[in-house]
């Protein structure tokens, strides 16, 4: 077993792209981190690292990454490459503050890393991927949907940083001239009632055949009227409609939004965790 880090996104792609096409959904938020660097939607990051695991034969057999800035990302990994693969990260990004992926893979490198660092770990949050099944439009919901413009970007920006918050996501969060590109691209949308913004919802740039829903946002005083299940069965169509499947993640701690989603038709495939690394002892807000 080897293990290769690169930080060039084009060329982690061409190395790991057979295996990822084995599950692109598995694999989604790498999947889109990669197409963003390529594609210059996401700066260059000198802290971006992209990770594989390969087998005597030099097959692809593990992914990991640690994009923008962020933590560590886990993809399908082999059980005993995850030591290695704590070790790997702790060499070249010793400043790492977390890292996520399904839920034993997470523990288990978040133990490796603690005790390779002298640091403490804790499970900060935890998210479920779904998958689009038969499309459902929930009924009589007020508003009509438009897509986002140029004029909408400052709105965009203000109801993103408010999702963060609200959500506790560790930084970095994307900045306004992330946003304004995406906004551009025509990923962001907006449910409107009456010529006013309500809620909110984007859709990442399709990798692999899929194209993953988020964020979804509506300020606390519009909420309860259906308008981001409205919006995302919108978009979810248009998606679905240009031949590309779709999912989404959701906060396992937010029951609402785990049910909206089932009922406009997604489906559960897996849980992931999200731990965060902390110096022992310190104390949990």
């Amino acid at each position: 077993m080897r293990i290769e880090i690169t930080r060039d996104a084009a060329v982690y792609r061409a190395a790991t792209e057979k295996f990822l096409s084995r599950d692109f959904l598995r694999h989604t938020v790498i999947a889109t981190g990669i197409a963003n660097h390529v594609d210059g939607v996401q700066a260059a990051d000198a802290t971006s690292r992209f990770l594989s695991v390969h087998a005597a034969d030099d097959t692809v057999v593990g992914v990991a990454m640690r994009a923008g800035g962020r933590e560590v990302y886990l993809g399908e990994l082999p059980a005993e490459s995850l030591r290695p693969v704590a070790e790997a990260f702790a060499a070249v990004a010793p400043g790492n503050t977390g890292v996520e992926g399904l839920v034993a893979d997470a523990e288990a490198f978040a133990e490796h890393w603690s005790a390779l660092r002298g640091v403490g770990h804790r499970e900060l949050f935890r998210t479920r991927l779904f998958r689009l099944g038969e499309l459902r439009f929930p009924a009589d919901v007020t508003g009509a949907p438009r897509r986002a413009v140029d004029r909408d970007v400052a709105l965009c920006v203000r109801w993103s940083e408010a999702m963060l918050t609200e959500s506790g996501l560790p930084p970095p969060h994307p900045g306004p001239s992330i946003i304004r590109k995406r906004v551009e691209a025509g990923r962001w949308w907006l449910w409107e009632v009456g010529g006013h913004p309500v809620s909110l919802v984007a859709h990442q740039v399709p990798a692999g055949g899929w194209a993953r829903i988020g964020p979804v946002y509506t300020p606390p005083g519009e909420r309860g009227h259906g308008y981001a299940s409205a919006l995302t069965a919108h978009v979810s169509r248009i998606l679905r409609r240009r031949g590309l499947d779709v999912c989404l993640f959701t906060d396992l701690a937010n029951p609402t939004a785990n049910r909206i989603y089932r009922a406009i038709g997604y489906e559960p495939v897996h849980d992931f965790a999200n731990f965060v690394f902390e110096e022992r002892g310190a104390v949990s807000r």
